[in-house]
């Protein structure tokens, strides 16, 4: 497959562990939007939103998809 092999200590994260950083990105965002902040840090704080309920949204299907091929 690869004519190269992995380097030692290297991890492949599932896609269970990218749902569950995702989530801790939104909620960190959200938490971020709580103060009272300069308008491009709640610029940012918003795409960390997106951003992460995007990364929830897609781990989250290709877990369901790599669960429902195993069986």
């Amino acid at each position: 497959m690869h004519s190269k092999p992995r380097l030692i200590g290297r991890y492949d994260w599932s896609y269970g562990e990218r749902f569950a950083v995702a989530v801790a990105t939104v909620l960190l965002s959200l938490l971020w939007l709580t103060k009272t902040m300069a308008l491009w840090a709640v610029v940012v704080a918003w795409a960390g939103v997106v951003g992460g309920v995007l990364g929830m949204l897609y781990s989250g299907w290709r877990y369901i998809r790599t669960r429902g091929n195993s069986r």
